[in-house]
């Protein structure tokens, strides 16, 4: 539990973060982060269904809050602030896994999910699509398969690598459109 001056906790939210703004006061923040914590765990889980996402989720946001805490004004309280934020987190969330889960279905089930298919063309359809991969240049494999086979977000990614989120984008979309013009070409042939 927190221990602490309890002149902090009778402190309003603005009080704290002006602390946190004005004198870097880390107790002030942390107070903060054990008032809403709970809540807003608990508002992403109802979301999200996954108490690791959950959290990681709200611990990014604290952490980032905290990075960006001379550039904040609110124009609403901490509160609303920190809901509005972690609401904006969920949504990126949300694309990201839905892009995400789309694309490795299609890429890595559909094409294989052909009753009739025997073994052998699978397996062959396999290799084809393992040696088209390996024609890509050697950070575009590496940024695809940390986003399709390790399921890595692109910051994920971008910090692994040291590059920026711009670039996981565009090595991906690469990718995804070599593989794309592949599978017309398979289909068609």
């Amino acid at each position: 539990m927190l221990k602490t001056n309890p002149q902090y906790l009778s402190l309003s939210d603005a009080e704290l973060f002006r602390m946190t703004q004005q004198e870097n006061d880390t107790r002030a923040y942390e107070i903060l982060y054990y008032r809403y914590w709970p809540k807003l765990i608990d508002a992403a889980y109802k979301r999200l269904a996954s108490k690791q996402k959950a959290e990681d989720l709200v611990q990014e946001l604290f952490i980032n809050v905290y990075q960006r805490r001379g550039q904040i004004v609110f124009t609403t309280s901490v509160q609303s602030y920190l809901s509005q934020a972690l609401k904006y987190r969920i949504l990126n969330e949300y694309r990201s896994t839905t892009t995400r889960n789309a694309y490795s279905s299609f890429f890595l089930n559909s094409l294989c999910k052909n009753d009739f298919a025997n073994p052998l063309e699978v397996k062959e359809l396999a290799g084809q699509i393992e040696s088209v991969l390996n024609s890509l240049p050697k950070k575009c494999l590496q940024v695809f398969l940390l986003s399709r086979k390790e399921k890595l977000t692109n910051k994920e990614i971008a910090d692994q690598l040291k590059i920026s989120t711009s670039t996981v984008e565009k090595h991906i979309v690469k990718a995804l459109k070599v593989l794309r013009h592949f599978v017309r070409d398979y289909q068609s042939s």
